[in-house]
């Protein structure tokens, strides 16, 4: 049986589909407006988080971020608080 994703690989695979590229090229700590992120692109990211984890994020928590790293680290700390 395969062990399931961790939180951080999820969101590498979730922010990959919507830029529509390859997992490998999501880094830790590669930029997201490097990997070509948009603001509609954004806006997709932070609503399929909010449904995939049911959390609230404000469009200004979520413009600070930016890296998988700091999405990771903003995501696991909403979901310690809940």
């Amino acid at each position: 049986m395969p062990t399931p994703p961790t939180l951080k690989e999820d969101l590498r695979a979730l922010i990959a589909e919507i830029i529509e590229k390859d997992v490998d090229v999501v880094g830790d700590d590669v930029l997201l407006r490097d990997l070509g992120v948009d603001s509609m692109q954004a806006i997709e990211i932070i609503s399929d988080i909010e449904r995939r984890y049911q959390i609230k994020i404000a469009e200004s928590e979520f413009k600070n971020i930016s890296t998988l790293a700091s999405v990771h680290r903003f995501v696991d700390e909403k979901l310690s608080a809940r």
